[in-house]
């Protein structure tokens, strides 16, 4: 059986070499595969690990399933990628490097790496903690958009999570609604985490190839969620991972995408040609400064959008922030409460002082006269 890593599709033919739906190389999985590991419940990865059940597709490449890892006793999310991830000594090198990266991560956003290897034939492999929760598409699909409340709580968690991570110098590169995981914590608040960093890749160590060491076509990602300056130049950077996130937290608040892509080619013509649908016109309600915000995330020049992570987060938080009520000048002053004047005075008070100063005139003089 001929599987697409990028929409998971299973072709029964033997004569394909790529997805009729999007171009990506096909692989092999199954007895088919020369020298392939089994993927079934009781299969033994590695001699560490028995597979217990799959797990729905979730963001990244492979296949991905509950395992139990027997020397510690625990249930971890075993990811494994297909075999041709890795072709050489490079490429090896390459994805331990990311992976012993990745395993450095700690944030409470994020899911953790437990281990990784490569099973007997070759296809590299991810241990993880299991995460208790859905996926972010799961509630989309049953539920529809989420309510503000809920939104704001996602946005705030997930970019925590991307901060972390690219403060790491690792990349997502495959950010969606499949790699966002909406659970709770023991006290019952909402608890948001990153997962499917399948495609992830180091910023740092001069690694200029795109598609790191997951690549096996010429593109990898949902073409929904890549940024322009990825699927047309192959630029990859923290903003493509902002641009993908801002897709995702579009499509979570208004229950659709900015754009309307299923493969490359529409995502090529759609940032060319078009421009994205502003959020309010989904959903009318959206607060002015959220509209603007989320405008900026995904805008289709990655020199207009936030530059960071934590850039982001603190426009979000400012955005998120209540009108300051308009400064309150003090009353103006009314007649009743001026302070008294004392009493009035008489009607005839000028001829009282004229006589004053007459009688001042004449002791003057009286003075004058004696001296």
């Amino acid at each position: 059986m001929l599987v697409c890593p990028q929409c998971a599709r299973a072709f029964m033919e033997d004569d394909l070499d790529r997805c009729p739906d999007d171009g990506s190389p096909l692989y092999e999985v199954g007895e088919s595969a020369p020298d392939a590991v089994k993927l079934a419940p009781g299969a033994v990865i590695a001699d560490k690990f028995v597979l217990v059940h799959e797990l729905p597709k979730r963001g990244g490449a492979g296949r991905t399933w509950i395992a139990h890892q027997t020397a510690l006793q625990r249930h971890v999310e075993l990811r494994i990628l297909p075999k041709d991830c890795v072709r050489g000594p490079a490429d090896e090198a390459r994805f331990q490097r990311e992976v012993a990266t990745w395993g450095k991560l700690r944030s409470d956003h994020l899911a953790r790496l437990f281990d990784s290897g490569f099973t007997p034939d070759g296809a590299p492999y991810m241990a993880l903690e299991i995460i208790e929760g859905g996926l972010a598409s799961d509630r989309l699909r049953n539920e529809g958009a989420l309510p503000w409340h809920d939104w704001r709580v996602v946005v705030h968690q997930a970019l925590q999570g991307l901060q972390a991570a690219h403060e790491a110098d690792v990349l997502h590169r495959d950010l969606s609604p499949d790699a966002l995981v909406l659970g709770t914590r023991p006290d019952g608040t909402p608890h948001v985490r990153l997962t499917g960093f399948g495609l992830a890749k180091l910023l740092a160590g001069g690694d200029d190839d795109p598609t790191a060491i997951t690549a096996t076509g010429l593109f990898i990602g949902n073409p929904a969620y890549m940024a322009p300056e990825w699927m047309m130049k192959g630029i990859v950077g923290p903003q493509t991972d902002l641009f993908a996130l801002g897709i995702t937290l579009y499509e979570l608040a208004a229950g659709a995408r900015p754009v309307r892509v299923t493969n490359n080619s529409e995502a090529l013509a759609a940032y060319v040609k078009g421009k994205p649908t502003p959020l309010k016109d989904h959903r009318p309600d959206t607060p002015p400064k959220i509209g603007k915000w989320i405008e900026r995330l995904i805008n289709f020049e990655p020199e207009k959008r936030f530059q960071t992570a934590k850039e982001a987060l603190d426009a979000f938080e400012m955005a998120c922030a209540p009108e300051p009520e308009p400064a309150k000048l003090p009353p103006a002053a009314t007649p009743s409460s001026l302070p008294p004047a004392g009493p009035p005075l008489p009607d005839n008070w000028i001829v009282w002082a004229v006589a004053a100063l007459a009688v001042g005139a004449m002791a003057i003089l009286v003075v004058a006269l004696f001296e």
